[in-house]
């Protein structure tokens, strides 16, 4: 039985009180006091402040090497240490045995270490096959229109969870990685994108703000608000933007679980994040769960930092979930058998009821071996079975908010660390507890639906996580490279495969090699989610599809607010560059447009680090403006001749073709070299 909920701060004051009393009480606490006292540990000290230095050094806590040197410390350095490990301790969260703050880190972590040095295998004796509850959704056909359709009447009450504790150190960006470009056309960041398409289902929803919860980390938070605010928060309310600051956790250098303190100062604790999963934690004790369920909010959607693809596929994985009345619903892509990504498997233990969760890759192939099977082995499609997890999860909000009232919002614990040698008595490196976010199943009761929505016939799934000299390794060996330079030709090919799923003529994608790195070369194409935050509006906008061609090489770049834009007819071999305000009604109707268009060309060095992570750079050659600045009614016709291609070379002629444009209501085309 879980003991009853009590109040966050409650119960920071109650396990705070708790350690100062156990380290002050009779027995070892004494005889750990007096010798902190003899040794002159303590000396400067208040009382309150010797009695938590008392618990870190007693046997429960195993901490006492912290405070070698101490004597000849200043109390001031002591304090500073001190007063990290009151901040850690009071937000450790309470687990579902009702133990909490560093007492509890430090119990988990003797256990899983110690299971993890006996190298005991989590899964014994279980057995694991396909889950029943999922769909392999393939746009274009008439269930993926169905499912996009239901999901899409949902993004008005849906939550959405951008998971952003990451900084851009790996991948040689000095900054945190939602601030990086997604792609250099626009220079538009992840971010930026992510207010952008809520701000389109806002539009769509006659108004109604869609929430953003965006995790943050102690390494992220001041960086992420500080950027929300530069932009005005990409046009959301800051009412509706709610930052929750993940703490970290200590490091630890033993197998029973040492803190360990900074080289550079012995009065810092190493800390580490505690993984994704303390999404749900603060979530839980943000209080805003009760809030967005009282506004009518069914759902939440986790998405990652750099996945800006995923909201291509999300209306119709929130249909799959309300058709298949799903608790939590894994979005997933087709896996090749041996990737090194998750897989979602339903998992069977030798007694009990079975769960369906993402396991991870490198104990797939060992867990489907020791149940007599051939390993992690592609079946009849060319792919595993087993569904490649992406880590964006649809969740139904009461289930969710019932099953966190009932853990604490406490999600299960792991430890990966990495052994100096076989006796795996000793790390490399300090390691840590993790959680990760994916877990939460095992929260929910045995009776919730848990599924996944595949979808294996377009781009969903491409983040940006990988520097630049591991992913020339990668590509030299077949492998995803998940760079910044795939992720940005991904977000090209992906806004072709939604222009091509409406009938748009395009080339077929070929392959290329940028700086080493193997891409997917298409047609550049950047549309502002404005222009349809679903693939059935953004059909809508397309009358004539078939009138709509690019060229291989071409760079179409749709910028600004496109409620209002219509796409009739467009013949592009070249760079086009499209920009509308709001309140600008602009259907463009017949428009031709050949020049030398842009490129990608190599570095030349002292490029900022956005573009050197990449490995080129974007010049642009020529381009066709078409710029919308003011409100009102425009229509683009070049006419039979193209007529407008030539106002800049006779001036008496564009004169003429200017009146005739304006009784015709016509707008005049703008080139720029």
């Amino acid at each position: 039985a879980r003991s009853p909920r009590r109040p966050a701060a409650a119960r920071s004051r109650r396990a705070s009180l708790l350690a100062m009393q156990t380290a002050g009480a009779g027995g070892e606490a004494d005889s750990v006091a007096a010798r902190l006292e003899t040794d002159g540990v303590l000396s400067g000290l208040t009382a309150e402040e010797a009695r938590l230095v008392c618990w870190l050094a007693s046997e429960e806590m195993g901490q006492a090497h912290l405070f070698a040197g101490w004597s000849a410390a200043a109390p001031d350095d002591k304090r500073r240490l001190l007063r990290q490990v009151a901040e850690m301790d009071a937000r450790y969260p309470e687990d579902a045995a009702g133990a909490r703050g560093l007492a509890a880190y430090v119990s988990h972590a003797r256990t899983l270490l110690a299971e993890s040095a006996a190298d005991l295998n989590p899964f014994d004796g279980y057995t694991v096959s396909v889950p029943r509850d999922g769909e392999r959704m393939e746009v274009g056909t008439a269930s993926f229109r169905a499912d996009e359709a239901r999901g899409g009447a949902m993004l008005k009450d849906t939550v959405f969870v951008l998971v952003a504790g990451g900084l851009g150190e790996r991948l040689g960006f000095d900054g945190i990685k939602v601030a990086l470009p997604a792609e250099t056309l626009s220079g538009a960041t992840f971010l930026e994108i992510y207010c952008t398409a809520l701000r389109a289902i806002e539009e769509r929803e006659g108004g109604r703000k869609a929430p953003l919860v965006i995790m943050t980390s102690e390494d992220t938070h001041a960086l992420t608000e500080a950027l929300l605010l530069e932009h005005g928060y990409y046009g959301l309310q800051p009412s509706q933007v709610h930052l929750l600051r993940q703490a970290n956790v200590p490091a630890l250098g033993s197998n029973a679980a040492a803190f360990v303190a900074s080289e550079e100062d012995p009065f810092t604790l190493l800390t580490k994040p505690h993984g994704h999963g303390d999404v749900h934690t603060l979530l839980h004790g943000s209080g805003l769960l009760p809030a967005f369920a009282a506004e009518g909010r069914s759902h939440v959607v986790f998405f990652q930092d750099t996945n800006v693809l995923a909201f291509k596929a999300i209306p119709a994985a929130l249909g799959v979930s309300e058709r298949l009345g799903l608790a939590m619903n894994s979005l997933a892509v087709p896996r090749a058998a041996g990737e090194a990504a998750g897989a979602i498997c339903r998992l069977q233990p030798p007694a009990g009821d079975g769960l369906v969760m993402n396991v991870e890759y490198n104990q797939l192939d060992a867990l489907l071996r020791s149940t007599g099977g051939a390993g992690d082995e592609a079946d009849g499609s060319g792919y595993s079975p087993y569904p490649g997890n992406v880590n964006t999860l649809v969740v139904a909000l009461g289930p969710y908010a019932d099953a966190l009232a009932a853990s604490g919002g406490a999600m299960p614990e792991f430890v990966n660390p990495k052994y100096a040698d076989a006796s795996r008595s000793g790390f490399k490196k300090p390691t840590r507890l993790e959680c990760m976010m994916q877990d939460y199943p095992k929260s929910l009761p045995p009776s919730a639906r848990v599924g996944f929505s595949v979808i294996s016939n377009t781009t969903a799934f491409s983040p940006v996580k990988t520097n630049l000299a591991d992913a020339r390794a990668k590509s030299a060996k077949g492998e995803p490279t998940y760079s910044a330079a795939s992720g940005e030709a991904d977000v090209y090919a992906s806004a072709c495969e939604v222009l091509a799923a409406s009938g748009v003529r395009l080339p077929p994608p070929v392959h290329a090699i940028r700086d080493g790195v193997g891409v997917v070369d298409t047609p550049r194409v950047v549309i502002d989610p404005s222009f349809g935050p679903t693939l059935a509006a953004v059909r809508d906008k397309l009358p004539t599809p078939h009138a709509v061609s690019l060229a291989q090489g071409s760079t179409l770049v749709l910028e600004g607010d496109l409620t209002r834009v219509r796409l009739e007819a467009l013949s592009l071999d070249g760079a086009l560059v499209v920009r509308v305000v709001p309140g600008a009604d602009v259907t463009i109707r017949n428009l031709r447009v050949s020049n030398k268009g842009w490129e990608f060309g190599e570095l030349t060095g002292g490029e900022p680090e956005e573009l050197a992570i990449r490995g080129y750079k974007l010049r642009k050659l020529q381009t066709r403006e078409l710029i919308f600045d003011q409100p009102g009614v425009y229509v683009v016709d070049d006419g039979p001749l193209g007529l407008p291609a030539l106002v800049n070379s006779f001036s008496l002629l564009g004169v003429a073709v200017a009146l005739a444009a304006a009784l015709a209501g016509m707008v005049l085309l703008r080139r720029s070299p």
